[in-house]
């Protein structure tokens, strides 16, 4: 666990911290009630440690080979606003493929050091990028997203009747948890995408800080 100095105030990055910055991202997030924000953080990550628990001491390499998933590597990244593309799957009935650009998950091992640890390495980089898209491979087989499991949210309410929706993210987060837990790492990967928007420029290590204590705060 890591301890972040926020003035003279010490915020603990964890895996529920780590988890609710990414359900901070949802488009849908100002919609689940305060009290249930718990409730998705826990559930999702508790989904993707279960499903890591099958593929204990397995190489990720080898699950693509052993589900016929291609690994296409392509040497240039595509970029949109601002911001690398390292990999996209492709998911169908006949053919499921992930392409992997290599230069921009180069980039992120390159850039992943963060609060005085080493940066990880190139494969470790890739792996995990490769264990995340390979959860959701499993959600798309099972037809049985984490999202979509987990209650629904109620975006509009009109005459008595109430429109309700699914919180995306928490597949995400489930992503997090498996590849945390396939490959042994200390902390969710979203760590390392944080510490790359740190070390190239676009978020500072007081913008963190802060999310990470406000995050904190709202788990209690």
């Amino acid at each position: 666990m890591l301890s972040v100095m926020k003035g003279k105030v010490i915020v603990m990055v964890n895996d529920r911290i780590l988890a609710l910055c990414e359900l901070s991202n949802d488009l849908l997030y100002d919609k689940i009630p305060e009290g249930k924000i718990s409730y998705y953080v826990d559930s999702s990550l508790a989904a993707g440690r279960a499903a890591a628990k099958e593929y204990t001491g397995m190489d990720i390499k080898k699950l693509y080979h052993s589900n016929n998933i291609q690994i296409e590597y392509r040497k240039e990244s595509k970029g949109s606003f601002g911001v690398m593309l390292r990999g996209q799957v492709v998911l169908g009935k006949d053919e499921s493929k992930v392409e992997l650009y290599s230069s921009s998950i180069e980039s992120l091992a390159n850039n992943s050091q963060i609060y005085g640890s080493a940066p990880i390495s190139y494969d470790l980089a890739l792996n995990i990028h490769l264990a995340h898209e390979f959860f959701h491979f499993l959600e798309y087989k099972s037809n049985n997203f984490v999202s979509d499991q987990l209650d629904s949210v109620v975006i509009m309410k009109i005459f008595g009747f109430q429109r309700l929706a699914h919180i995306k993210r928490c597949s995400e987060i489930a992503a997090h948890g498996f590849a945390k837990e396939l490959l042994h790492l200390q902390y969710l990967p979203n760590l390392y995408d944080y510490a790359y928007l740190i070390n190239t420029g676009k978020m500072t290590e007081k913008d963190l800080s802060d999310m990470m204590s406000r995050m904190e705060s709202i788990l209690g």
